[in-house]
């Protein structure tokens, strides 16, 4: 016999709370100026994903409800790895999405 429905679970909420103060703690320590520009945009890169609402795909069609674009391929254009020059000009890779 388990815990009665609607019970909430002790364990889940410590943790949840330890974690909360943990993460407060550890943003509050951060000094954005003591990081590079790597680093800064990797932050906020993961910042974005917890405040912008995600997108949903869109279906392009054409008056007569046809599909008139097809993808063919997706490039994704990354930067260098340990690459902190200020000049981003032929700093990225780029990679197939689709064609690999």
């Amino acid at each position: 016999m388990g815990r009665t429905a609607g019970t909430p679970n002790k364990i889940t909420n410590a943790v949840k709370g330890r974690l909360e103060s943990l993460i407060d703690s550890l943003v509050s320590s951060l000094d954005i100026n003591d990081l590079n520009h790597n680093q800064r945009i990797k932050l906020l890169l993961i910042a974005l994903q917890y405040t912008l609402p995600r997108l949903q795909a869109m279906v392009v069609k054409d008056e007569t409800g046809n599909h008139p674009f097809i993808v063919e391929d997706i490039v994704i254009h990354t930067r260098k790895e340990n690459s902190d020059e200020p000049e981003w000009k032929d700093n990225f890779e780029s990679h197939s999405a689709l064609n690999n």
